[in-house]
């Protein structure tokens, strides 16, 4: 079990309490599990309580055990009641009370936000802090990325496993399991973490055909049929055939941090417009890496990539089509799979050094397929760097 050094632990407390004080925040209570991972180093339910100056407290409910075990902050004392954390909280405070809370608003539930607000804390001004955090959260340190390249070696293992198994006749859900179980022994943990609210993951997406071009309820340009209603998006029951684009999207976790790939493959020659798609979105990533350095706007490079896709006569297919169109074209990924940065319609954030996200330009066609590439990228003092490595052909197999 690879644990969070204390190391790490210790500089995103300084960055959080740092945080807090240019907010004039006087203490953070923190609930969510990804935050909870990234500044404890384990998921257990409990509370995060993080004065803006002073010694963190880490109040569990269950398990104070493993979290002695996995997490390097103390005290960890056990919580048997939500109406302890008052006291917890002016303790953590010291001698004088808070006057602003902050509170993971953007993910809290609503009945959770008016308890605390009405029962456990009425005279304090409760504040979001979920954009302080998700800042922090942003630029990834060197053990970070460390992380995020062991889970793209898993990401690897599938593109290099796909030729050896893709076969005709078979099912999307059958290459998905066959991925899948590759995945897992090469340490894919299976849990994907997204923060938006109704925003399911699980694995990818594995489609081909024309009804891989089959939009879903996600927030993602692709979605194809999925196997239930209750789960409508990704593999399904329909079988391969030669001459289709199979497109594998996976997410990879490694130790909490992820990967997020896709790679094409065909039976035999892919339909030609398919074909000269994907050499559009070779050429579209090659530009990309030589746009995307430190200082770049990502709302600029966004619609920097929307004029060449105009420019060439692509626009209609790209990133979906009609009401189906997503308003992004990459998105932020470490713990979580929906982080900061957005290379996304109107976003102002620059970019940095040691920012990870994925880009994915792709093309959508009603009746034929689809196809795209994906690659998580490092942001670097000279550029970008993918983490992925599996070849960026389309593989004919």
């Amino acid at each position: 079990m690879i644990k969070v050094p204390m190391s790490e632990v210790a500089n995103r407390m300084v960055s959080l309490q740092a945080e807090l004080q240019k907010q004039e925040v006087d203490v953070a209570v923190i609930r969510q599990n990804a935050d909870l991972y990234y500044f404890t180093g384990t998921v257990q339910d409990a509370f995060l309580i993080v004065p803006a100056s002073g010694v963190p407290c880490f109040l569990v409910r269950r398990d104070v055990e493993r979290a002695g075990e996995q997490s390097p902050i103390r005290p960890i004392l056990p919580l048997t009641s939500v109406k302890e954390l008052p006291q917890a909280v002016l303790d953590a405070c010291g001698s004088a009370p808070p006057k602003r809370l902050g509170l993971e608003l953007d993910v809290l539930p609503a009945n959770t936000f008016f308890f605390f607000d009405e029962k456990l804390f009425p005279k304090q001004q409760i504040v979001d802090i979920s954009g302080s955090i998700r800042q922090i959260r942003m630029v990834k340190s060197s053990w970070e990325i460390g992380m995020m390249r062991s889970a793209a070696g898993i990401s690897l293992a599938i593109a290099e496993a796909v030729p050896q198994i893709l076969r005709e006749g078979m099912s999307e859900l059958e290459l998905s399991i066959e991925l899948e179980t590759i995945a897992r022994r090469a340490g894919h943990l299976g849990l994907l973490r997204l923060r938006g609210f109704n925003m399911d993951m699980y694995f990818g997406h594995v489609l081909s055909g024309p009804e891989a071009a089959i939009p879903a309820y996600s927030d993602s340009a692709t979605g194809g049929l999925g196997v239930s209603p209750a789960f409508g998006q990704g593999a399904s029951e329909r079988s391969i055939r030669s001459g289709e684009i199979v497109s594998i999207d996976t997410m990879m976790n490694y130790q909490g941090y992820l990967s997020d790939q896709t790679r094409n493959f065909c039976l035999g020659p892919p339909p030609s417009r398919l074909q000269e798609a994907y050499r559009f979105v070779q050429e579209i990533h090659h530009r990309f890496r030589e746009a995307a350095r430190p200082g770049a706007i990502t709302g600029e490079l966004y619609n920097l990539v929307w004029h060449w896709v105009e420019e060439a006569g692509w626009a209609e297919w790209f990133m979906g089509f009609g009401a189906g169109r997503v308003a992004f074209i990459g998105h932020g990924l470490g713990i979580e799979v929906d982080e900061y940065p957005f290379i996304a319609q109107g976003q102002k954030l620059a970019l940095q050094e040691g920012m990870t996200f994925a880009f994915e330009p792709k093309f959508i066609m009603p009746g034929l397929g689809i196809t795209g590439l994906e690659n998580t990228y490092l942001v670097a003092s000279e550029g970008l760097e993918s983490l992925n490595t599996a070849t960026e052909e389309l593989v004919i197999v």
